[in-house]
């Protein structure tokens, strides 16, 4: 008990409060800017396209007494939300991912807080530890880059992961705050008050996280383990009654979410592989600085993965258990309480596929990750002096958090990749609509592992999204586009990573009919470090006037006309109107070559309309197609434009009138 008030008024805290608090505030600043700045310039995903729509047609009333389009209650997230679109002028990209970047800091921040003020105090005569601040910003650091946090940062529907770890740490800050400001102390007459004040905010907190995200639920629990461990360490210099406050909570908060909330996605009954497996990612999760060489084991011995992970993550937890109770056991208790009581959820109501393709749920084990981790990083350190104790704590970070930055930042370069072309969509439906949007992407996964186990890439487009949502969210406007798998022109190959589509599978008849309702079709190209839109063209409703065709091919398919020019970086586009005048019954498609003026042939866009994905005997008799083909940039000088028809059984050129061999010529100069 001496101990604990020595502590208090010694001199040392306050000098060592501001140092510690600065620090761990410019750590996840640094850490979150780095890892995560770009996500302001990424667009909205998967639930947005459905959450968004449905929070803009209820009232405040049903907000708050209906669950959301998938069962969920969570009516302080979405409240926040329209109030920030209140204050911003609407549900925009930016501002909603820079809600997450910034919930992301705070509790990154009060992780660190956190541990700094959980590790032991110092002996009488001794002070405050001087490993305190070391801690801090090691946890600091931890959480900021765990690395299955990266789909709560980047996914603004994912908000409620970092705000109810946010409200959980201080929660827990605000509870420890107050439970050690004793009630009465010579010359503090207002100590009570203070106490009273700070316990009442911990209160608050955990009486708004089962409103923001249904784990919170569990913030409550999570203040009376603390409690717990306050009193097995001596820490709290008094009895409170406040523990029965936050007993009740639980019941209480429990007893509206089951009220309002509907069936979800999770549930109960899961058998014992789900279990096993389950338990293997939060295991991954806890030991994440060491898990890729479980990873590296796998591939060198040809190992089973979830094996190569357990021979890893035994020595390693051994390792933190043995360091963190001996030198630091208040933080490593508090982080395993943590871990453990935020694991739960997860590991025992969702089904491991689910699981696996939503690391967003680790989220909120991530702060008791940071815990053990940093209270036994303190243990190592402690015995230093503070020159070396600097450089050693650098080194240690840069050891531990290397694999985990750089997954962090292949994660969101795979979400800058997929953002393009849905940045795309929404521009071209701005200009015109509805779209045809072929072989969008559904999910891309790299070829190379860093973690054993769980999916490792990005799922943008889940099935429940729609692309006229996806147009809706980034323009209001309705009606905006049409989105379908066609796996017949998923003819690109990227040699870094896999993609599955999104949209309804279609064949050659399905996409002709989806074709003619559309203004535009665009294709889906993937390339190595890209993925784009390229126009393709469109099933045009009305024959384009022409007093005269340029050519005519056997009398049956007519090139109505032909518009071509050089953009200023060399790339060449073409656009024709075709004319299919009889029914097609023979296999023709249009070459379409790039020669110089000796006429050597330099490039080439040869296939069937709308890149490939329109044949003329597809065509009804009378309809036109806007072509649109395009060629690798060129340098400057003169081209030539060589168009024409042939025959694919046969190769046989088809004869136009006027044109030798059914060849019409363009030239075309790129500045």
């Amino acid at each position: 008990m001496k101990t604990s008030l020595r502590s208090l008024t010694h001199p040392a805290a306050g000098r060592k409060a501001c140092p510690t608090f600065v620090a761990s505030a410019i750590v996840a600043l640094v850490l979150t800017v780095l890892l995560y700045g770009d996500a302001l310039t990424l667009p909205l995903f998967s639930d947005d396209l459905v959450q968004i729509p449905w929070l803009a047609s209820i009232s405040w009333r049903e907000l708050w007494t209906s669950p959301s389009p998938y069962g969920y209650y969570r009516p302080l997230w979405y409240t926040l939300w329209r109030l920030w679109g209140g204050l911003t002028g609407g549900l925009h990209p930016p501002g909603l991912h820079f809600l997450n970047v910034a919930a992301h800091f705070v509790a990154a921040w009060l992780a660190g807080l956190l541990a700094a003020a959980w590790i032991r105090l110092g002996t009488e005569g001794e002070g405050v530890d001087e490993s305190r601040p070391y801690v801090a910003c090691m946890a600091t650091a931890l959480f900021a880059a765990f690395p299955f946090s990266c789909q709560a940062v980047a996914w603004p529907g994912a908000l409620y992961n970092p705000l109810v770890s946010a409200m959980a740490a201080g929660a827990l800050l605000a509870y420890e705050r107050g439970r050690r400001v004793p009630p009465s102390l010579p010359g503090r007459g207002r100590g009570r008050v203070d106490g009273a004040q700070w316990i009442g905010l911990a209160f608050l907190l955990a009486l708004l996280a089962p409103f923001t995200y249904e784990v919170g639920l569990l913030v409550g629990p999570l203040v009376m383990l603390a409690e717990g461990l306050g009193w097995l360490q001596r820490r709290w210099a008094h009895r409170s009654w406040w523990p029965l406050a936050f007993a009740g909570l639980f019941p209480l908060t429990l007893g509206i979410w089951r009220t309002m909330r509907g069936a979800g996605i999770t549930r109960f009954g899961l058998n014992l592989l789900d279990l096993r497996r389950n338990a293997g990612y939060l295991v991954q999760g806890l030991t994440f600085p060491t898990a890729p060489l479980a990873q590296r084991l796998a591939t060198w011995r040809g190992l089973d993965p979830e094996l190569s992970l357990w021979l890893i993550a035994v020595p390693t937890l051994a390792l933190l258990g043995w360091n963190g109770l001996r030198r630091n056991r208040g933080a490593f208790c508090l982080g395993a309480a943590w871990f453990i009581l935020f694991a739960l959820p997860p590991v025992v109501s969702m089904e491991a596929d689910w699981f696996v393709l939503a690391p967003r749920f680790l989220y909120m084990t991530a702060a008791g990750a940071s815990l053990l981790w940093a209270a036994a990083a303190g243990a190592w350190l402690k015995p230093l002096r503070p020159p070396w104790r600097a450089l050693a704590a650098g080194a240690l970070l840069v050891a531990l958090l290397t694999p985990s930055c750089l997954f962090v930042r292949d994660g969101m370069r795979l979400y800058r990749m997929v953002g393009e072309p849905i940045w795309q969509a929404a521009e071209a439906a701005r200009q015109t609509r509805p779209l045809l949007l072929v072989n969008l992407p559904m999910q891309i996964k790299p070829h190379r592992r860093t973690y054993p186990l769980g999916f490792e890439g990005v799922t943008p487009l889940p099935a429940r999204a729609t692309a006229e949502g996806l147009v809706y969210v980034h323009t209001r406007l309705h009606n905006g586009a049409q989105a379908i798998a066609f796996g017949i022109a998923a003819v690109d190959q990227p040699p870094g990573y896999t993609y599955r589509l999104f949209g309804q599978p279609a064949g050659w008849e399905e996409l002709a009919d989806a074709a003619r309702q559309a203004r535009a079709v665009y294709l889906t190209r993937y390339e190595s470090e890209r993925i784009h839109l390229v126009e393709a063209g469109e099933i045009v409703a009305d024959t384009v006037p022409s007093d005269e065709p340029l050519a005519r091919f056997r009398e049956r398919i007519t090139l109505l006309s032909a518009d071509y020019a050089c953009s200023q970086d060399g790339r060449i586009g073409l656009t024709t109107h075709w004319q299919v005048v009889a029914p097609m019954e023979t296999d023709v498609t249009i070459f379409a070559h790039l020669l110089t003026p000796q006429r050597t042939l330099i490039a080439q866009a040869d296939g069937y309309p709308l890149l490939g994905m329109f044949p003329f005997w597809l065509w009804k008799p009378g309809e036109t197609v806007r072509d649109v083909r395009h060629f690798d940039p060129m340098p400057a000088g003169e081209y030539v434009l060589r168009l024409g028809l042939w025959e694919l059984a046969t190769g046989e050129h088809w004869p136009a009138a006027g044109y030798a061999d059914g060849v019409v010529l363009l030239p075309v100069r790129c500045p």
